[in-house]
């Protein structure tokens, strides 16, 4: 549910960043990685955006980028973010976010400029599939055209035109980048609750991979989450390539940062037998961008947002391989 354009919109003020140095690999081998969110979002500094990457590398592999249509950052900046992310030994993902965040992801979130209000538009389905050819152009290791588009079901007219409409962007994207990987988000707790699993045969020949984004605090505490909560996507889908794009605990009361730490040390036991390909944390750094009933997403991240660590940052530090 984190999109990040809009959080970091403060980042074209700090652009050009100081790029770090050039060096060898030094992330650490684990599919774990975070989305982008250096320290003091929604106003990080350059030293900020550096430190984000030497502290990424220290807990995963790659760093993924949500980026919301409606407020897109300039691809210099998304260019620059790549190459940091790679010299710090990183894989890159990308996604782009075209349902509005906020009103229940019932409806689509288009920019102003394309002239258009629906999915089923001629003009905004053009315009949707230049900007994810567009982002492919960035050779991301994942690109990921839409998030948690289960939630666009309860708007059937446009649920049914965007399926259309990310199969269109998905053969796009493979006539001009074959080899590019293509994965589409649901967001697992509410399927999980619906069992509507069917709604994901919708977009088939849309994506090579299904990501999936958690943030399941309603449980209360950790250890009410079964056992099997993630495992048992294996059940659901005993075949398909699978990963984590979001997962996340908020600190916020009535919660608290002992238990988001108790979820990330309960997290491979979650997750067992699945073998996701990659499994992205929410948020690196809380945040100060969310408000009435997202404002829990504020402090979903393992370090603060003045950059002190939580105790979730050293659950995720000896957290064992998933």
């Amino acid at each position: 549910m984190f999109a990040g354009a809009s959080a970091l919109g403060a980042l074209q003020a700090v652009f050009p960043f100081t790029p770090i140095e050039a060096q060898e690999p030094r992330a650490k081998n684990s599919l774990l990685g975070v989305s982008f969110s250096p320290a003091h979002v929604p106003f990080p500094k350059d030293p900020d955006i550096r430190q984000f990457f030497v502290e990424a590398a220290e807990i995963g592999s790659h760093v993924t980028w949500i980026v919301e249509w409606v407020s897109i950052p300039k691809y210099e900046i998304l260019k620059v973010v790549r190459d940091m992310t790679a010299r710090a030994g990183m894989k890159f993902h990308v996604h782009l976010s075209p349902i509005a965040l906020f009103g229940g992801r019932r409806a689509p979130a288009i920019p102003a400029h394309v002239g258009g209000t629906s999915f089923a538009d001629s003009v905004v389905r053009n315009a949707y599939v230049s900007e994810v050819v567009n982002l492919a152009a960035l050779k991301a290791d994942y690109l990921g055209p839409a998030t948690e588009v289960n939630f666009l079901a309860l708007n059937s007219p446009e649920f049914d035109a965007f399926a259309t409409l990310a199969k269109q962007a998905c053969r796009a994207v493979k006539e001009k980048y074959p080899s590019q990987t293509v994965t589409i988000s649901f967001q697992w707790d509410v399927m999980r609750s619906q069992k509507n699993f069917n709604l994901i045969d919708r977009f088939d020949d849309a994506m090579d991979v299904i990501s999936f984004t958690s943030y399941p605090d309603a449980f209360g505490v950790p250890a009410s989450i079964p056992r099997d909560y993630y495992s048992s996507l294996r059940e659901a889908f005993p075949n398909r390539r699978i990963g984590f794009s979001e997962i996340g605990w908020s600190s916020a009361p009535p919660g608290n940062e002992a238990q988001q730490a108790e979820f990330y040390a309960r997290l491979p036991e979650m997750t067992h037998g699945i073998n996701p390909e990659f499994v992205t944390l929410a948020l690196l750094h809380d945040v100060k961008v969310f408000s009435g009933n997202l404002a829990r997403l504020n402090y979903v991240g393992i370090r603060t947002w003045d950059d002190a660590p939580k105790p979730a940052w050293d659950a995720v530090l000896r957290m064992p391989g998933i």
